[in-house]
């Protein structure tokens, strides 16, 4: 178990504020605009985020056409909801994504959802942008997605960019992050499953319409693999957050 107050005490820094944090950033598209954030989270804040999800997780939900959340074999891996804020160590991962966004107000975030698959579960794909009248009208559209790797103990369970195609020319060069295989050319951008590391984009144009570029899949870890990774969505409206029962 992760000790929040030491997570403090051993860079020197008052609880009531977060610890500098480095990390590198690589553009791989412009449009959509897709940004790699390597080093995004600390190990330790990695392992405090999974303890907290553990007694959480439930079967997975998707929105239907009525708005209404529903579970079905679509999206069949398992979520944890946190609260905004639920800890200090939380509320310091909240605040670095709304930074990195021009540090805006934390309240335009989804509280952060914890996912988990295990062998052969997978998110279809699909778009995070809402087209349901009734969500937008009670949450507002999601502009911006982060995803970022927790653990995984497998090479596959990748991201994968379904409508972007891989690019020899311009993509080789980031097959640390991509995978390249002699598949790569008949397949969209597939990211690997590295922990700590955030893959960030735009679900919107610059017109606020939905991307459909934006397409992508959570591909399944293969026999005995496990993959956990976290969801971080930004809105274009402050987001009401009920309280957990």
């Amino acid at each position: 178990m992760i000790d929040v107050q030491s997570y403090f005490e051993e860079k020197t820094i008052p609880v009531n504020e977060c610890p500098d944090h480095q990390y590198k950033i690589q553009i791989i598209t412009r449009n959509p605009l897709i940004i790699y954030i390597d080093k995004f989270l600390t190990q330790n804040e990695i392992k405090h985020l999974i303890e907290l999800a553990e007694p959480l997780f439930k079967q997975s939900g998707v929105y239907d056409n009525h708005g209404k959340l529903i579970q079905n074999n679509y999206r069949t891996s398992w979520t944890a909801d946190l609260e905004r804020q639920e800890t200090p160590i939380v509320k310091c991962i909240e605040q670095r994504f709304a930074q990195l966004q021009g540090n805006i107000d934390v309240e335009y975030l989804e509280p952060l959802q914890i996912v988990k698959y295990t062998s052969e579960q997978e998110f279809k794909p699909h778009f995070d942008w809402f087209s349901q009248a009734d969500v937008l009208k009670n949450n507002g559209q999601r502009i911006t997605t982060f995803f970022t790797y927790l653990y995984s103990n497998c090479s596959y369970g990748e991201t994968e960019f379904v409508h972007i195609r891989f690019d020899k020319v311009l993509h080789k060069k980031f097959c640390q992050i991509l995978i390249c295989d002699d598949k790569s050319s008949q397949m969209g951008l597939r990211f690997r499953p590295l922990p700590g590391n955030s893959i960030f984009w735009f679900n919107v144009n610059e017109q606020g319409k939905g991307d459909y570029l934006t397409y992508h899949a959570g591909r399944p870890p293969k026999k005995d693999g496990l993959k956990i990774g976290l969801n971080t969505w930004t809105h274009d409206s402050k987001v009401f957050v009920k309280k957990r029962e």
